[in-house]
């Protein structure tokens, strides 16, 4: 369309049957609150000329005073799809749609239009829509505007659709192998009887099966027909069961690679249906992969927030964008379709190491995750192919935060790689060790003495690595420390964790009242529990400002922390509120009347000067001045720790619980990148904060190797 030649077309002014319409439309109250409207808002007229439609829009109030022309000249054509507006009271051109141009505050609607039917019917007629009259053009100019925005899009998704339209089909079995092998829960479903059921439900069975136990709801078996693990569950109990959601994956080769598929599968079961489960089975990720490990990454999500399809790149880590679940449920080690493998393994996984690594794993592992880390570090693959699947699986789990491992130098054999001899490697195969049982061999080596493997064993099933006993293995043995944590843990009735921080900060209170830590009557004291508290109450007995001094001298950052932390994590309800502490001494008081270890012991100070946790005030809305609680939280909210009285958790914590879970909702929204990263950060620490504490004649072989390569560096 060229502006000339529309503006050559006949003028389309104001009829006097408009006039008349203006002059006899009497506005009429429609309520009380609302100003007097207009039955017409928006006057129109039209004409076909050279295939072309004019539409000409006149406001009420310019035709009131005596105006002719129209406010705005709307031309369509519809064989070349293309629209313009002439503003005559501007004197521009404009290609808004007709509801984007500026009108008076009177116009809100197309409702209120006036124009002759004759005019309408050809609107309807040349535009052939549905709508007639301005409805018409503007239903035109919408449809108009959504193709162009679909070619823009298509210029986009059609290389994307092109790239995955390569990806083969689901393999024939793939909805029964997802049922049987992807879906680890089963469960048999029995009907309550008071000697016991003779009978139940197999879910994987799919029969009625005998039963020689009497079942309990929710307690674990076998089925005696399959020899599968499975749940008891009471039929009638609960309307309706899931098993949630599991990662399962599916590797299929394309021409020019292969491609990993993720799924999130579930099954239902209804109350009156348990033998006919309902089986759901999305796919979420694809990773295409060529013969060089080189990646392209698409997932299912909202695009352009019009429609769910796969979209090249990773989800958004945003906490409100719609795809956030997936940080929840996916990309974690899940089952692996094992009958595509055979083809692969012959051409591009032949020499990646993945088929050792899900042999030794139960072919449960995040693929994914495998080649990502395989490409960085080429090392993965003979850790893989070592016969060490749980220490390779646990690398992969910890690349980015303890990646050591995987930048060891293999060319003079695993074991010195390691840190360790041939004959601890032999050991670290036959339990299957991980990264824990690992550091125990590295520090048998370094003491050149060996622990004796049940304690080891032991002492892993706890994740307690030689770092976090670095405060007392210079006087106990690993093998006396574990009998001690066992004595502790039944005489108390507290975990492993627990007791072995009860024991830290005993020790740290105890040195700093100057007492012998030397003493085994000291160290080894009997009652921990008892004696950590009289320790406590000590600290409690100075001057709280005379003790804040070297605090603040020794820590210096603390006090101004402590005030940063207002804005950002105090909140109340109607019940309970988390309070920030003004500065040391508000936390030393808050230890004192609550008895517990905050203020004797300077692992908490050194922690907030570090921003790795900080402390906060757990407190009851009804009595905000009275402790509670106190909580050492991470930077993104996770709660490490929550103690009341003599370093206690009681069981009315279970009644905070949610509106902690509010609570950390509330500083989710808060957080900034720098929060973030202080937060991955603190959880870094967490893993490996006692491992970095060491004695100065306590360094294990992996350390002096790390320090070797810094120094060469």
């Amino acid at each position: 369309m060229y502006k000339k030649d529309l503006m050559a077309m006949q003028p389309l002014n104001a009829t006097e049957a408009m006039r008349k319409t203006v002059r006899e439309d009497i506005p009429q109250k429609v309520s009380e609150w609302s100003a007097p409207r207009y039955k017409y808002s928006l006057f129109a007229r039209c004409l076909v000329e050279q295939d072309v439609l004019k539409v000409a829009l006149f406001f009420p109030d310019a035709l009131r005073t005596g105006g002719q022309l129209p406010s705005y000249e709307v031309f369509l054509n519809r064989a070349e799809k293309k629209f313009i507006t002439y503003d005559r009271m501007e004197d521009k051109w404009r290609e808004a749609t007709a509801d984007h141009l500026k009108w008076p505050r009177y116009i809100s609607s197309s409702d209120g239009t006036w124009m002759s039917p004759d005019d309408k019917e050809t609107v309807k007629a040349y535009l052939g829509g549905k709508k007639a009259g301005y409805s018409g053009v503007l239903e035109y100019q919408e449809k108009l505007r959504e193709e162009a925005l679909e070619r823009r899009h298509r210029k986009e998704t059609d290389p994307w659709d092109a790239d995955l339209s390569l990806t083969p089909g689901l393999p024939r079995d793939w909805d029964r192998w997802v049922d049987k092998v992807g879906i680890p829960q089963n469960y048999i479903f029995y009907h309550y009887r008071k000697r016991g059921a003779k009978q139940g439900f197999c879910t994987y069975c799919g029969k009625e099966v005998p039963l020689t136990v009497k079942p309990r709801h929710n307690k674990t078996g076998r089925c005696l027909c399959c020899r599968h693990e499975i749940t008891f569950k009471a039929a009638g109990k609960q309307s309706r069961l899931s098993t949630g959601l599991n990662c399962v994956y599916l590797l299929q080769p394309r021409p020019d690679g292969f491609v990993i598929r993720e799924f999130w599968a579930e099954r239902f079961y209804r109350k009156d249906a348990c033998n006919r489960p309902e089986v759901r089975c999305h796919e979420q990720k694809r990773v295409i992969l060529d013969l060089q490990l080189n990646r392209r990454t698409y997932y299912m999500g909202l695009y352009k927030n019009k429609t769910y399809r796969w979209i090249a790149g990773m989800p958004s880590t945003s906490y409100y964008s719609p795809e956030a679940s997936y940080y929840f449920h996916g990309d974690k080690p899940g089952r692996v379709y094992g009958k595509t493998l055979p083809h692969l393994l012959a051409g591009p996984l032949g020499r990646t190491g993945l088929m050792e690594l899900l042999r030794g794993n139960g072919m449960v592992v995040n693929p994914d995750d495998y080649f990502y880390i395989l490409k960085e570090r080429p090392q993965l693959e003979q850790l893989a192919k070592a016969g060490l699947p749980r220490l390779t699986a646990e690398s992969i789990a910890s690349f980015g935060s303890v990646d050591d491992l995987l930048k060891m130098d293999l060319g003079h054999g695993l074991a010195k790689a390691l840190g360790i001899d041939t004959q601890r490697l032999g050991r670290l195969r036959q339990y299957n060790g991980g990264r824990c049982f690992l550091s125990w061999l590295q520090w048998e080596k370094g003491q050149d003495t060996q622990v004796d493997d049940t304690a080891l064993q032991e002492l892993c099933r706890w994740e307690i690595t030689p770092g976090k006993l670095s405060f007392i293995l210079d006087r106990m043995s690993p093998v006396q420390v574990r009998n001690y944590l066992l004595r502790q843990m039944a005489d108390s009735g507290m975990d492993c964790e627990q007791v072995l921080t009860t024991w830290q900060d005993y020790l740290s209170m105890a040195k700093k009242l100057k007492m012998d830590t030397n003493d085994p009557i000291i160290y080894r004291v009997k009652l921990l529990r008892r004696r950590h508290d009289e320790l406590v109450v000590r600290c409690q007995q100075k001057d709280y400002k005379r003790r804040a001094v070297p605090v603040r001298k020794k820590f210096p950052n603390v006090e101004k922390i402590c005030r940063s932390l207002k804005k950002k994590y105090e909140y109340a309800d109607e019940t309970y509120a988390i309070i920030a502490p003004a500065g040391i001494v508000d936390i030393l008081v808050e230890g004192a009347m609550l008895c517990h270890c905050i203020g004797g012991s300077d692992i908490y100070w050194d922690r907030i000067q570090r921003h790795e946790t900080y402390i906060l005030f757990l407190r009851k809305v009804s009595c905000p001045e009275t402790p509670y609680y106190t909580l050492e939280i991470e930077p993104n909210g996770t709660v490490r720790q929550k103690r009341t009285k003599f370093d206690r958790q009681n069981s009315d914590i279970e009644e905070a619980k949610k509106f902690l879970t509010k609570w950390q909702k509330v500083v989710a929204s808060r957080l900034t990148k720098a929060d973030r990263k202080k937060a991955v950060k603190s959880r870094a620490l967490r893993e490996q904060e006692f491992e970095q504490m060491r004695k100065d004649n306590v360094v294990s072989a992996s350390d002096k190797m790390k320090e070797n390569a810094e120094e060469k560096m």
